[in-house]
């Protein structure tokens, strides 16, 4: 990447940005899926079981908005975690038109095994950063989100 203020702007807003941001989301999720296959689960399944574990969705359109995956493909996902035994979709009790994902038993237990395995990933890509160095990172982040939802 070319250094320098506007330089380093030119090149971020040209697409560099995109390209780099898309780059490391598939390196990480490369390098998830080696770590998360001694679960038998995909780095997309993961996204899935993490999500519900955290409680960041319920429903199968939750699901999608939060992964960021279209309801066919989300479907089959699904379809793929039922099968081994990991989610189930249940109707809402209250709203019978919601179907909602919940973790079974075997789900549940697979929470203390994940995230060992998703902090050895992190730490290994936030390797040599100082402490200041990963917050600024989280912060710089955090910016580019917010910028997202200004005009």
């Amino acid at each position: 990447m070319q250094q320098g203020g506007e330089i380093g702007i030119d090149y971020l807003i040209s697409g560099g940005l995109g390209s780099m941001i898309n780059s490391l989301r598939n390196v990480i999720f490369a390098t998830l899926e080696t770590e998360l296959a001694s679960l038998e689960l995909t780095s997309a399944q993961f996204i899935v079981v993490i999500a519900a574990m955290r409680g960041r969705a319920r429903t199968v359109n939750e699901f999608c908005a939060f992964a960021g995956i279209e309801a066919g493909p989300m479907s089959r996902l699904l379809d793929r975690l039922e099968a081994k035994g990991i989610v189930r979709r249940v109707r809402d009790d209250i709203d019978r038109r919601q179907v909602l994902v919940e973790l079974t038993e075997k789900g549940h237990h697979l929470s203390p095994q994940i995230m060992p395995l998703i902090a050895k990933v992190y730490t290994r890509f936030l390797t040599d950063f100082s402490v200041d160095e990963a917050l600024l990172l989280q912060s710089l982040l955090q910016r580019l989100l917010d910028n997202a939802d200004k005009p």
